[in-house]
Order: C-alpha cells, then structure tokens, then sequence
C-alpha cells in the first residue's frame, strides 16, 4: 500500500481550520395537585430566617417546658461551597469555573496548531503535483489560524456535568486550581463550532465546507465524502485568582484526529483532479492563557 507521508492539500487544510475555532429540550410541565393549589408554601429561597424565642408548650403530663427552635441556615449558606475546593461536587467546581470564564473576558489567548501526522493510504490522479502546489497555502493556513484573541475559549455557559469526564479542584495559595477532562467529541462535515462536550469547554472546527470558501481555485466535493473528526484527549487546567475571580493561566487542549474516505478534489484553472480514497491525520490544538498552566 503506497503512503505519501507529506502536506496533502485537503486533509491539510481541514486540519489546519481546526483552529478556528444539543439540542434545546422543551421544559416539562409540572403537575399541580389539589394540596399545592390549597397551601402556598413559600420556597426556601422566599424565607427570611430570623432569631426565633424560644417556645413554651406543655407536656402530655400537665408540666410547662421550655423547647428551643431548632437552628436554621439561610437558602444562600445551605448552597454555598465549602472553602476547600477539594470538597466540592463536579457542579460546583464547573460553575465556579464558569464564573471565572466570565469575569475574565479582557484576558488574551493564544491558539496554536502542531501537525503531528498526516498520511494517504490510497488515492489516485496527480496526487503528488497537487501536494506541491498547496504546500505553501497549507503552511501560510496554518500560521494565520495561531492568533491572540481576548476572553476565553468555548462555549463554557452551557458546560455541564454531562458534558465532564473528571473534575478536581484544589487551593494554590490564593489561587483554585481546576482541572477537567471532557468527554471525547465525534463531528461530521458540518459541525458548530461551540456545541458538544469538546465545543462547550474549548471549541472545535466548526462546518468544515468552509474550507471549499478559501481555495476559490478548488472545487472540494466533501458532500459525498466521508469525513470525520474526532477530538482526543480534551482537558483544561486553569490557575483562578481568589481574589479578582479571574483565569490568570490556563491551558484548554485536544487532538484532531481527521479520518476522510473518498474525497474529490479539482483544480479549476488546470487539468489536475484526483481521489483521496483513504487517509487520515492529526494536529495538536491548544489554546493557552498568561503562557499555560
């Protein structure tokens, strides 16, 4: 089996747009009973806790004594974390990452692409023509989709715990630690670039089509290829300062692992076509902040 270890064109391109870079369900309706529509029982967060006296009732005996009332704790005390983030549950760690996201939308990023492989097992037409000619559009793809960009990555608002594999948290002085693993994220052809398990916490490619927008001199058929792309390995590890409540370092990373079968490529200024019918590659993404942590 012929192997062309080199830049192809196509897979080139999908790889280096990795860079850049569910469904709503309706809310069920509760069921009010006959009890509920009788008694309008307040919530807790509707109740104010004040000191309560202590109260004097009588016993089945005739004696009077006194009982005290048993303590209370605000709606707000109950449901705040504990001061060591090593005991917080996944939900609390992923929203307090979530407010840290938030706050630190003036941070800058950096995002950055490795090729770490990149491999043909079968094609046909004039393959190594056509890889010699795109290998300085590959490599100039490349360099512009490593950029600086402010806030940070992801669509975090709708990180959930569906969406984690792993969540620790732990102090660093006065700083939280957090470190997540995502579950692994599998797309087709045309995927959105901040939805998923991977697309929540990080980001991925995206709709890929968009590649056939930047080589106007290509016709690229992905239609009727079968492309996917799978997001190995995806973690993020930031450094939050206790006291801005602000990423200060952080590193959001995966691997894109492309995998394409019969896909159709055609010059349309020269006679040059051919057929991938087999190939696959890879790019290591990361995306870090205050130089990654």
């Amino acid at each position: 089996m012929k192997k062309f270890i080199s830049l192809l064109t196509a897979l080139s391109l999908v790889l280096s747009l990795a860079a850049c870079g569910g469904s709503d369900k309706p809310v069920e309706s509760e069921t009010t009973t006959e009890e509920e529509i009788l008694v309008d029982t307040p919530t807790s967060a509707e109740v104010e806790f004040t000191d309560v006296p202590d109260e004097t009732v009588t016993n089945t005996e005739g004696e009077t004594v006194t009982v005290a009332p048993d303590e209370t704790t605000s709606a707000e005390e109950t449901s705040a974390p504990s001061a060591n983030p090593a005991e917080w549950s996944e939900e609390e760690i992923i929203e307090f990452y979530k407010q840290a996201a938030k706050k630190s939308a003036s941070v800058k990023s950096q995002k950055t692409m490795i090729m770490k492989e990149l491999v043909v097992n079968e094609g046909d037409g004039l393959l190594a023509t056509f890889v010699e000619m795109v290998t300085p559009l590959f490599k100039s793809t490349l360099k512009d989709n490593s950029t600086e960009f402010d806030g940070i990555t992801g669509g975090y608002e709708k990180l959930s715990p569906s969406d984690v594999k792993t969540a620790k948290a732990y102090k660093n002085g006065n700083y939280t630690v957090i470190e997540m693993t995502m579950f692994e994220q599998v797309d087709g052809i045309h995927g959105q670039e901040k939805e998923g398990t991977v697309g929540h916490a990080i980001s991925v490619v995206g709709d890929i089509s968009v590649v056939a927008e930047k080589l106007p001199m290509f016709y690229i058929d992905f239609e009727n290829s079968d492309l996917t792309i799978r997001y190995a390995n995806p973690v993020l590890k930031v450094r939050i300062n206790n006291t801005t409540g602000k990423i200060e370092k952080g590193t959001w990373s995966y691997d894109v692992i492309v995998n394409l079968k019969n896909l159709y490529i055609k010059n349309l200024r020269l006679p040059i076509e051919l057929t991938i019918k087999s190939g696959y590659g890879s790019v290591a993404f990361n995306v870090t902040v205050g130089g990654g942590f």
